[in-house]
């Protein structure tokens, strides 16, 4: 049950030159996750690049659409023990602040995440699937 990083939901975008691999694994994945930090790090980068509130509202509900035709599962992750493990990522591994989150979430879901985002190989324990081999 792998969480999904934040670049597979900008690449459900038909614009995304990556939208076709990352709709073929959900096409073809089962049980995949996308974490709550995931859902905020791409509303964050939305509202940073200029989007409008409805812009942002119409890319959620797209995605909510997509996650549900692909029976991708949102998982709720935040809490003080997880924003405790994400600093120590951050401080121990060097990784951004969401990607340190993210990880955080993903090994507190099942240790595997999605992604092409190689930062994440530097934390103990969590697996990364690359979405392009």
């Amino acid at each position: 049950m792998p969480v999904v990083d934040t670049e597979i939901i900008f690449a459900l975008s038909p614009k995304d030159p990556k939208h076709s691999l990352a709709i073929n694994l959900l096409k073809t994945s089962k049980n995949l996750f996308v974490s709550d930090t995931a859902l905020f790090e791409f509303e964050i980068v939305l509202r940073s690049r200029g989007r409008t509130d409805e812009e942002i509202m119409d890319a959620l509900l797209s995605i909510n659409e997509i996650f549900k035709k692909y029976g991708v599962r949102e998982v709720k992750t935040i809490d003080s023990d997880l924003l405790i493990l994400h600093v120590e990522i951050s401080k121990n591994y060097g990784l951004t602040f969401f990607d340190s989150l993210i990880a955080a979430s993903s090994l507190k879901v099942d240790r595997t995440i999605v992604s092409d985002d190689k930062a994440f190989d530097k934390v103990p324990d969590l697996k990364r699937i690359p979405l392009i081999e």
